[in-house]
Parts: C-alpha cells; structure tokens; sequence
C-alpha cells in the first residue's frame, strides 16, 4: 500500500526570519512552538499535511546520544544545521507506528525504536492544547542527510488542524512529489519503492537535477533531499511574492532556487 506525507521538516537557523519568508510568500503560519527536547517549530497547515519549519531553540536540552540510544531526533536537526540548512526529513502517515517499523525493518532500514513525545499546542483562539506524536525512523546507511519517518498522531484532529491555519493568501492546497538529489540515485530509489514511497520522491543524480531545472545552485546537495514541490490553485496568486523572494519562472513553473531560500528548492505549480 502506498503512503502519504504527513509534514516536510525544514531545517533553519533563523526560524523568526524563515516565518516571515514564508508569511511573505503568501502563507499562514502558525504561532511558534517549543519541543521538550530543545527545537522550535512553526507550522503551515495544509489539508491533511503540513511544512515544519524546524530549527534548535534551546541547545542546551539536546542530549547527546550514546549506544543505547540509536537515533535521536534533536541530535540529527542539531548536526544537519551544521553543514546546512534546507529539508532534512520526509514525514510519512502512519495509523501504527510499531507496524511501520516492522516494514522498515523488512526493507533493510536500520530502525531504532518508536520515540514517542507530547507537547502543548496553541489554538487559534489561544487555548492550550496537548497533541502527542509516535514516530518510527527509517535510517538508510545512503541517507544520512534525508531521513525518513513515520508520524502517527495520537490526538484529536481538532487539536492540531485548523481552518484558520489551511486557508493561504497564496492559493496553496498541496504538497507534491519531494525531490531527492543523490550521487547513487538509482539504489536510492529502490529503498523509497521498499518503503511504499516511490511515488512520492522523485531521485535525481546532481546533473540529472540541473537539466530538468534549467539552472546550477551551489547549495544542491548530492545526498540529499534537494526540495519539494507546491500544488496551488492559480500560480498568479503567488507570483509576485515569489519572483520577489528570488524565484525563476520556467515552463509555467515558479522557482524558487535554495540558495535564494533557506536551502530548500521549492517548485510551484497549478493543480
């Protein structure tokens, strides 16, 4: 059975500026959020997924991991902003995160445990409310740099998703395919298509992604995942804001190159 994304994790030093960006390009964000374990957050909802623009708060509670504890969360956001920003993880949905685990596993990932965590979440209106996460990691010796996970939501959707927040002055609905770009593309893909997301990540070797782009960016990884793309309802909606923030048009498509946005490419196209 094929999956869906749950969120995209983009990772940012400079999460206040990252906002407003993103305020600027015609999104709702929500109002900031602190993690336990020393990330900060703001989210843009969209129906039934949403972006993560992550970044590392509070420093000093990321504990260091030692052999007992495989793989940690912080830990990994903490070391990839340490070489660079852009989209660091791929969110999966999940209705069970111990079975999707089991699938991982099967697939040849190397799984740690579940991590579950809670935290408080604030409405529209101001109220607190508490959302909790399950998540099951999918570690790939080739994906050091672009990790995948499982994300299962154990609240109510009405703590976490709301109206006020999925309604975009920019026209965003979707999110589309995630492009992966990696020096070993093709055994790349063979994982995403053992994990049931082959349809979801589109993998390209470096030159593969310059020529279907029209363009070179320093900041490409070559083991990793590069961007995303953006499904809205009339790309004249975000037009101006986008070629504003540095964006290229090509082929009735809006552009924006990752060294002109914290990192990530972000290919924005009609539905």
């Amino acid at each position: 059975m094929s999956r869906s994304i749950d969120h995209l994790v983009l990772c940012v030093n400079d999460l206040d500026a990252a906002i407003a960006a993103y305020r600027q390009l015609g999104f709702t964000v929500t109002p900031r959020a602190n993690h336990p374990f020393g990330t900060g957050n703001a989210l843009i909802q969209l129906d039934g997924m949403y972006i993560e623009l992550l970044s590392v708060v509070e420093p000093s509670k990321i504990a260091e991991t030692d052999l007992a504890v495989p793989f940690s969360f912080p830990v990994y956001n903490r070391d990839y902003l340490r070489h660079r920003e852009g989209m660091s993880m791929l969110a999966l949905q999940s209705s069970d995160a111990e079975t999707d685990r089991e699938v991982f596993m099967a697939a040849g990932a190397a799984v740690p445990p579940v991590f579950h965590f809670e935290r408080d979440a604030k409405t529209p209106q101001g109220d607190t409310v508490e959302v909790a996460f399950s998540l099951a990691f999918a570690n790939h010796p080739l994906l050091r740099n672009a990790v995948a996970f499982v994300c299962q939501h154990r609240h109510p959707p009405e703590n976490f998703y709301f109206p006020e927040y999925q309604t975009h002055a920019n026209g965003a609905l979707a999110l589309g395919k995630v492009i992966i770009s990696h020096w070993a593309a093709d055994a790349v893909s063979e994982f995403y298509e053992g994990i049931n997301v082959g349809g979801l990540v589109e993998t390209l070797h470096t030159d593969e992604l310059v020529e279907k782009y029209g363009f070179d960016d320093r900041l490409f990884p070559s083991d990793g995942f590069a961007g995303f793309e953006l499904i809205v309802d009339d790309i004249d909606k975000i037009s101006d804001a986008a070629m504003a923030l540095g964006a290229v048009k090509m082929n009735g498509l809006l552009i924006l190159p990752p060294s002109a946005f914290f990192g990530t490419l972000v290919v924005i196209k009609s539905k």
